[in-house]
C-alpha cells in the first residue's frame, strides 16, 4: 500500500529561490542549506558535514523514521482488508570516503519495516539491503557515478525518489553531471531495483524497468530553464489498449523560480511511443503558482496548482492517449495517496503559515476529475483503479488535508498529517464509494 510523500519535501521544493539552487535541483544536486530528503547527491566533500572530522577518511550520516498511520478506506473502499492501524520504521546508515581527490564514493544500508497494512508491499517492506553504492569519479563539477544510486529530478513529477513511502526507489547503472558555466548537464541510463520484501540483501535487478535520459538546466526567467528527454521501457504493461511491451519517450519543458514574493513552477510534458504495436501519444501541463509575506506575522504563503493530463479517447483503437508520470512521488496530489496524474485535471490551492520559526501549518484542497469520459482513473504509480464503464460523470474526488511540521532542534522532525477524501459522481457511480480517512504521525531523526 503506497503511502503519501513527507510533506515537508513536497511543500519546501516549491521554495527553493534563484538560478544556481534551481539548476542544482535539476539534476538532483541539491543547493546548499536546501533540504536534501536523503537525495542522491554528490559526496560531501571532507570537512563539510558527517559524524567524523574533516581529517576522517570515512563520514558517517543516518536517518530514523517512526511512523504510525490510519486509513479508513483503500481506493475508496472500506472492506478492503489492508485498511486501518499501521506501524512503519525506515533506518538509514550511510558512509561517504573520499578515496583520492577525484574519486569518492557512497554505501548506504536501509531497514523497511512495517506492521499492520499490506505488510507484503515492496515499497513498505525491506527487511535489510543495500539502498546506495557507488563510486563517483571526477571532480564535483564533472563526475561520473557508477552502482547503486537514488535520483530525483527536477520537480519530481516524472522521477521521485518517493520519500513517503517506507521504501524509497533506487536503481542501478550510470549518470554523468557536468557544470558548463551557467549550464547543467545530466546523462543517465538505469534500471529499476527489484526490492524482494522477505530477506536480507537480496534485492535484484528489475528486469524490463528501464530508465535513461538527459537534462540540461540554465538561469531564466528569474529562476530556471529545464529541459530534458527521458526514455523508459516497461514490459508487460497492463493498460486500457491490452497487456504489451512500453516503449516511452517523453520530452519536457520546466520553468521555475521567484520574484518580488511571487514564485512559479510550471511544466509541460509531451510522450510518444509504442505499446506493442500501437502507439502512443500523450502529453501534460501542470502549474505552480503563488506569493508569500516574509514580512508579515506568520510568514503567510498561498499558492495554486492547477494541472491537466491527456487520457485515452478510444478503447482498442491501437492507439493509448493515457499519460503516464512514470515514477513520481506518492502523494501526487493528496496526502492519502490514492490519485494520480493520468486522464485528469484539478484545482489545488494552498495555504501555509509559520507561527514560529520551527513550527510550519499547512491546509489543502484537491478538487479532482478525469479528463476523457473514455478513460478511467488512476493510482499514483499508474494502475488503473477505476475502469471508465458506462458513466460520463467527471467529477471524482474533493480531498482536504491539513499538516503539521515541528523542527524543536536540528535533525528532530515531528509532524501530523490529516486527510478526508469525499468521493464523487464517477466513483459513486462505478463501485465502492466510501470516504477515506487518513491520519499520520511521524517522528523522524537525522544525523
Amino acid at each position: 500500500m503506497v503511502r503519501p510523500s513527507a510533506p515537508r519535501a513536497r511543500r519546501l521544493s516549491a521554495r527553493v529561490p534563484g538560478a544556481v539552487a534551481g539548476a542544482m535541483l535539476a539534476c538532483g544536486v541539491p543547493a546548499a542549506g536546501q533540504p536534501t530528503d536523503g537525495a542522491a547527491s554528490p559526496v560531501t566533500p571532507a570537512g563539510q558535514g558527517g559524524a567524523e572530522s574533516a581529517a576522517a577518511p570515512i563520514r558517517l550520516s543516518g536517518q530514523l523514521r517512526e511512523r504510525i498511520s490510519w486509513l479508513s478506506a483503500i481506493a475508496f473502499d472500506r472492506s478492503d482488508p489492508t485498511a486501518g492501524l499501521f506501524w512503519t520504521q525506515r533506518a538509514t546508515l550511510t558512509a561517504d570516503a573520499d578515496i583520492a581527490p577525484k574519486l569518492r564514493a557512497r554505501a548506504s544500508l536501509v531497514s523497511a519495516l512495517i506492521a499492520g497494512g499490506d505488510e507484503t508491499s515492496p515499497a513498505e517492506r525491506n527487511v535489510l539491503d543495500v539502498q546506495e553504492a557507488f563510486l563517483e569519479i571526477g571532480p564535483e563539477a564533472a563526475f561520473l557515478r557508477l552502482g547503486r544510486q537514488e535520483i530525483r529530478l527536477g520537480s519530481q513529477r516524472l522521477v521521485a525518489v518517493r520519500e513517503g513511502t517506507t521504501v524509497r526507489r533506487t536503481w542501478d547503472g550510470v549518470r554523468g553531471h557536468a557544470a558548463l558555466g551557467k549550464l547543467a548537464l545530466d546523462a543517465f541510463a538505469l534500471r529499476l531495483v527489484a526490492v524482494r520484501p522477505a530477506g536480507v540483501f537480496n534485492d535484484g535487478r528489475n528486469e524490463g524497468r528501464d530508465l535513461a535520459g538527459v537534462q540540461a538546466g540554465f538561469p531564466a526567467l528569474s529562476g530556471t530553464l529545464e529541459a530534458y528527454w527521458l526514455a523508459t521501457s516497461i514490459d508487460a504493461r497492463r493498460t486500457l489498449e491490452g497487456t504489451a511491451d512500453e516503449r516511452r519517450h517523453s520530452f519536457g519543458l520546466r520553468a521555475a523560480g521567484a520574484r518580488g514574493g511571487w514564485f512559479w513552477d510550471w511544466e509541460a510534458v509531451y510522450q510518444m511511443g509504442r505499446l506493442g504495436t500501437g502507439t502512443i501519444r500523450a502529453w501534460t501541463l501542470a502549474s505552480k503558482t503563488g506569493h508569500r509575506w516574509e514580512q508579515a506575522a506568520w510568514r503567510p504563503e498561498v499558492m495554486f496548482s492547477a494541472n491537466i493530463a491527456s487520457g485515452d479517447s478510444a478503447r482498442g483503437d491501437g492507439r493509448l492517449g493515457t499519460f503516464n508520470a512514470l515514477y513520481p512521488n506518492a502523494s501526487y496530489f493528496s496526502e492519502d495517496a490514492v490519485l494520480g496524474p493520468s486522464n485528469f485535471f484539478n484545482f489545488h490551492p494552498y495555504v501555509t503559515v509559520h507561527p514560529r520559526e520551527d513550527l510550519t501549518l499547512g491546509l489543502d484542497l484537491n478538487l479532482f476529475w478525469r479528463l476523457s469520459r473514455q478513460d478511467g482513473v488512476y493510482s499514483p504509480q499508474g494502475a488503473l483503479i477505476r475502469a471508465p464503464d458506462e458513466t460520463r460523470a467527471r467529477f471524482v474526488d474533493a480531498a482536504l488535508s491539513g499538516v503539521a511540521e515541528w523542527t524543536p532542534r536540528p535533525g528532530l522532525l515531528l509532524s501530523l498529517v490529516a486527510t478526508h477524501s469525499r468521493p464523487q459522481g464517477f466513483i459513486r457511480a462505478t463501485g465502492p464509494s466510501d470516504p477515506s480517512d487518513f491520519v499520520e504521525a511521524t517522528v523522524q531523526v537525522t544525523f
